[in-house]
């Protein structure tokens, strides 16, 4: 279960502790309960090194929760996140970019060849190279089996009465991690000089968040545009 909100408009709300429980164990399922199957195949190589680039400046940022907490390793899902491929790309999907990401008027036509992108791209599901991102600290993928342990241990949590926001304690196997992180495809243009993916950290419980982020390539480097208005948080 997800929450969907507009960014700049994020509040926390108390709710009882028979909705909390609720709410958590409901989110563990659904991370470990089985959906229609994809295949992930190794990322196309006209994609690889704008892609890699983006995930190596995006994972250690700040565009999600927790990105400046201390930790020894990352620990991130080892295939790209895409759409069931019962969900139509154009129209799918809690997050779906059409909906997500408002383009200035200007940027439109532009930007449409990103979404263009999505539509024809958004069942595909590459596998991630811990090897190719550049980032300080160690990264260590984490395969579907490692993602249910990781995910299974909060069906038995009880938050504090007090602190309903509190994730459970790391599972001895993932110690030193903050978060298991996850990213979608990176979608381009036609020429490569506009990107979005979607970037994800849950970390037990109640938390994590998911969001868009657009970029831009100037001078050869990507930045961070203002684009997306949405956020999801649990």
């Amino acid at each position: 279960m997800r929450i969907m909100c507009t960014s700049g408009v994020l509040s926390r709300v108390t709710v009882g502790s028979v909705f909390t429980v609720a709410f958590a164990t409901g989110f563990a399922q659904q991370q470990t309960t089985a959906a229609p199957q994809l295949k992930s195949v190794p990322m196309p190589q006209d994609r690889v090194v704008d892609s890699y680039e983006i995930y190596s400046q995006l994972l250690p940022g700040n565009q999600i929760e927790w990105g400046s907490v201390p930790r020894s390793f990352w620990l991130l899902e080892d295939t790209t996140k895409a759409e069931p491929p019962d969900s139509p790309c154009a129209t799918g999907g809690m997050m779906n970019p059409h909906k997500a990401i408002q383009a200035p008027l200007a940027r439109k036509t532009e930007f449409a060849e990103v979404l263009a992108d999505f539509d024809a791209h958004c069942h595909d599901q590459y596998r991630l190279e811990a090897s190719k991102l550049h980032v300080e600290l160690p990264v260590r993928s984490l395969d579907e089996e490692g993602r249910k342990r990781y995910v299974s241990h909060v069906i038995d949590y009880m938050p504090p009465r007090n602190n309903i926001m509190q994730a459970p304690p790391t599972p001895d196997e993932f110690k030193g991690a903050a978060g298991m992180h996850s990213f979608t495809t990176i979608f381009f243009n036609r020429s490569h000089t506009l990107a979005m993916t979607e970037i994800g950290m849950y970390c037990g419980g109640l938390c994590g968040n998911w969001r868009w982020v657009v970029l831009e390539r100037t001078n050869g480097q990507w930045h961070i545009l203002p684009w997306p208005g949405m956020v999801t948080m649990s």
